[in-house]
């Protein structure tokens, strides 16, 4: 898992702000995820398993897919397909880069 200095913008973000409660709590683990491009898997069944392994029991794939819904319509993230397959991209991380993408660009 990536070390992040999340800067306090964040809380004042126009973006972050259009969030409610719960997506924005999904958006701050999201960032803990995702590699140092922003990039991460966007299936929902894989992010409910990496970003809530406790809660399992109370966070459903269907909470997932709207999280990723408000995120994307606030435009703090974009979704693509690589292969097949879907994945996410955090807009405007500006982290450094320590290592190559772990996921399709």
């Amino acid at each position: 898992m990536p070390n992040r200095i999340i800067r306090e913008g964040v809380i004042t973000s126009d973006r972050v702000d259009k969030l409610d409660f719960s997506a924005e709590v999904f958006y701050r683990r999201l960032m803990s995820k995702v590699d140092d491009h922003g990039l991460y898997d966007a299936r929902p069944s894989v992010l409910r398993a990496s970003l809530y392994p406790l809660r399992l029991d109370r966070v459903r794939e269907a909470d997932m897919q709207r999280w990723i819904a408000d995120c994307e319509t606030a435009g703090l993230i974009v979704l693509y397909e690589a292969d097949g397959k879907p994945y996410l991209k955090m807009l405007d991380t500006r982290w450094q880069t320590r290592s190559d993408p772990k996921f399709p660009v």
